[in-house]
């Protein structure tokens, strides 16, 4: 029986096989079928080397950037071609020298998208339609089976969809998927600040002139036109890793080597004696032949009408450019700012220079883009030490005095000193950030800010200010509205972003009024960093989340002394919970990784009846009166909503249930404070401040390469929550709550039903 059962399946086997051989030579693609595949490929290969010479932007031309795109190609094509031709010589089953081919110029499509498979698709779509176009052409079409005229046909109509998609993908803007609509309640808007608009522009003429080595053979304003020659600096103990080709061919386009490395600006200044505050700005990292210290012309015109002198400082040759970065340059990047620092000191006091006694020294700010938000912080930081602290042979002497810090989309971490956390001290520090970044997703100057701290008491403050529908280049108006180069930048989803002149208008508001405050003492612009809404009428529509500290906070609770979660960071106090369904300390999420910090994870999902979550925090003995708590003094916090579900207290979290994907509401609970006779008093978050919902964002018009490169699509965002204690109220009745006797603060989870946030930090400050 089993004999005859094999011999049945044996026959089966045979006859399909033979069926299947016979149907596959009345379909199989013809020689003109490959010849135009082939023909198809090469058209969406010299395409792509096309477009990667226009974009590669070496700075030695147009010539030698096309020469070497199509130089790449061809080599690149003939080798895979060779390598394919190979494998099927061995294989035997494949036309070797097509598939060769059409390999060879999928794969150099595919790296002129890289790290995402357009390239491939693209190549593969060509390949289809050259093919089919082939077969219509040489007039084969006719003579063929309707089998193979039935694929044909509907090979062709994919391979035309695919490519008018792709022409359809790269020239849309993208979507508004994921974009918030959540607003902050109009009747819960404070009263506009009673002042000036900081982005006007100032009473005094502007003037203008760039400083540099006068040697610059790519910029005529770097060149011996310069109105102050200055002095080169020596770089080299810095890069002694550097060497090689890299190092010549940098050299080669540059004219100068790590030893003589000029010190470049350009400045816009008032027309006055002064003394002026003095500002540097340094640009970030880009496209180094792409100049990028120009791009801050719409700050320094400004600044320098409100009496401050900036500096936009050249560091274009540490940046990006003939395939690699120099290696730390990120240190450098700090370092040079302080060396144009010492010319400045140098002109103050010199006669003749166009800024003898024109500059206060002071009164002095650092500023930074996204690499050079870093170096800013870098250039504090090393500002106060003696030495490198990765070379004590490199020597430091500045101690200039630097008041305040801006980081605008910065980067942090890529230079940690001594492999730690950069440490900046009693100066003010401001970070901007766009929610929308495609280039530094996360929110990195957060935590720069959190690694900012006051010794002593002073006027210092620390602010953070992020905005919804900002991206990475918008803030330089030479990089543009894509925060990728060409042609991985047509694959960004660009309708999310608000108008450039509307982003700046962000920088300007928020920069004017930092400057104001921290280097003339103005200060009556305080509040728009406390409460963005305060400054609603001079900042674009958009959402924004804010966190305030000023040298006076104390904190009760930062979460980062030990793992117990009933102690506080003041030795003596205590942490109790009820009825919470999640209650955690941990490190604080980023988009990706984290912030290297703890913060404390509360979520409450309140059943009918049942009696409202509470996290109640008890003060050392004796801790009010120590701190001199009185009705000036401010309870503060910093939350975040989190895209998260609360189960049931009692309930374990499902970890394998996605997060419930409609809009969630913004959290809201009362605060509670109880003296020590039992008085209690309290006041809605709401009242005080907006903490907005998980703002989620969509990056890239790709699913595939949103998920390979925005994993997560948000992060937690502080908001800061700032409750004078004059604006708490008893119940009638109540005796009079004296600050002095403040025994207890606890969060009571009564106003939202279900929500999960973390809170960075809970202390008391001074209005």
């Amino acid at each position: 029986m089993f004999t005859a059962l094999g011999a049945r399946i044996k026959g089966w086997w045979r006859t399909n096989r033979l069926r299947c051989a016979t149907q596959w030579k009345t379909i199989r693609p013809g020689p003109e079928a490959r010849r135009g595949a082939v023909w198809g490929s090469l058209a969406a290969a010299l395409v792509c080397a096309f477009i990667g010479g226009l974009y590669l932007r070496t700075g030695f031309g147009y010539p030698i950037d096309f020469a070497f795109a199509f130089a790449v190609a061809a080599v690149l094509i003939l080798v895979v071609t060779l390598l394919v031709a190979l494998l099927l010589t061995i294989l035997r089953r494949l036309p070797r020298m097509a598939s060769g081919m059409i390999a060879g110029c999928a794969l150099l499509a595919t790296l002129i998208w890289f790290p995402v498979p357009a390239g491939t698709l693209i190549a593969i779509a060509a390949a289809f339609l050259g093919a089919a176009i082939a077969i219509f052409i040489t007039g084969r079409f006719r003579e063929a089976a309707l089998s193979k005229k039935i694929i044909t046909v509907a090979l062709c109509t994919l391979a035309v969809a695919a490519n008018v998609y792709v022409v359809w993908l790269f020239a849309t803007e993208g979507s508004l998927d994921k974009l918030a609509s959540w607003k902050p309640p109009a009747d819960s808007m404070p009263a506009m600040l009673p002042a000036p608009n900081p982005a006007g522009n100032g009473p005094l003429a502007v003037k203008t002139l760039f400083y540099g080595a006068g040697t610059d053979i790519r910029r005529p304003e770097y060149g011996p036109g310069v109105a102050i020659k200055t002095r080169t600096v020596d770089a080299s103990l810095f890069f002694e890793d550097f060497k090689g080709w890299k190092r010549s061919l940098r050299k080669k386009y540059w004219g100068f080597d790590a030893d003589r490395l000029p010190l470049n600006a350009r400045v816009w200044y008032p027309e006055g004696p002064g003394p002026f505050p003095l500002a540097l700005i340094v640009h970030g990292n880009h496209d180094m032949a792409d100049f990028s210290d120009p791009g801050y012309r719409y700050l320094g015109e400004l600044l320098a009408s409100r009496g401050f002198i900036l500096a936009s400082v050249d560091e274009n040759f540490l940046n990006s450019g003939l395939f690699h970065d120099p290696p730390k340059q990120q240190q450098v990047r700090g370092w040079l700012l302080l060396e144009h620092l010492k010319l400045w000191r140098r002109w103050n006091r010199e006669a003749g220079n166009p800024f003898a006694g024109k500059v206060d020294l002071n009164r002095i700010a650092l500023m930074g883009h996204s690499r050079g938000g870093e170096a800013a912080a870098t250039a504090a930081a090393f500002n106060r030490m003696k030495y490198y602290p990765d070379d004590a042979n490199i020597r430091f002497d500045y101690g200039f005095a630097i008041q305040a810090v801006v980081a605008i989309a910065p980067a942090d971490g890529q230079y940690r000193p001594a492999g730690q956390h950069r440490w900046i001290e009693n100066v003010s520090y401001l970070t901007l950030q766009g929610a929308h970044d495609a280039d530094v997703s996360s929110f990195m100057g957060s935590r720069q800010w959190d690694h900012v701290r006051y010794t002593q008491p002073g006027p210092w403050f620390k602010a953070e200010i992020y905005a919804y529908r900002a991206n990475h280049g918008q803030f330089n108006t030479v990089w543009g509205r894509a925060d990728a180069g060409e042609p991985l930048s047509w694959l960004l989803n660009l309708k999310p972003l608000m108008p450039g002149p509307e982003q700046r208008r962000i920088s300007k508001t928020y920069i004017a009024a930092f400057l104001e405050a921290t280097l003339k003492n103005r200060r009556e612009y305080l509040p728009l960093f406390q409460d963005w809404r305060v400054a609603r009428a001079w900042l674009p529509e958009t959402l924004y989340v804010n966190r305030y500290q000023d040298a006076s906070y104390v904190p009760l609770a930062a979460y980062q002394e030990d793992a117990d979660l009933t102690t506080t960071t003041v030795p003596g106090g205590s942490i109790d919970g009820a009825n919470l369904s999640i209650w955690r300390e941990g490190r604080i999420p980023f988009r990706q990784g984290n912030r290297d910090y703890n913060g404390v994870f509360l979520g409450w999902n309140r059943a009918k009846d049942a009696p409202p979550a509470t996290y109640s925090i008890t003060l050392p003995e004796h801790a009010a009166a120590d701190w001199r708590l009185d009705a000036n003094s401010t309870v503060e916090l910093s939350v975040a909503a989190l895209d998260e579900d609360a189960p049931l207290p009692g309930k374990k979290k499902d970890e394998k249930k996605k997060p419930d994907q409609k809009e969630r509401e913004s959290p809201d609970f009362t605060i509670e404070l109880v003296s020590s006779d039992g008085t209690t008093v309290h006041v809605p978050v709401s009242r005080l401040a907006a903490v907005p919902p998980p703002l989620k964002e969509k990056f890239t018009k790709v699913p595939l390469m949103e998920t390979m490169a925005y994993p997560k699509d948000w992060e937690p965002i502080f908001q800061s929550v700032r409750a004078p204690l004059s604006a708490f109220t008893g119940d009638a009745g109540s005796k009079p709550f004296d600050p002095r006797k403040l025994t207890v603060v606890r969060l009571k989870f009564d106003r939202t039903a279900a929500a999960v946030i973390c809170i960075g930090g809970l202390g008391f400050g001074r209005q």
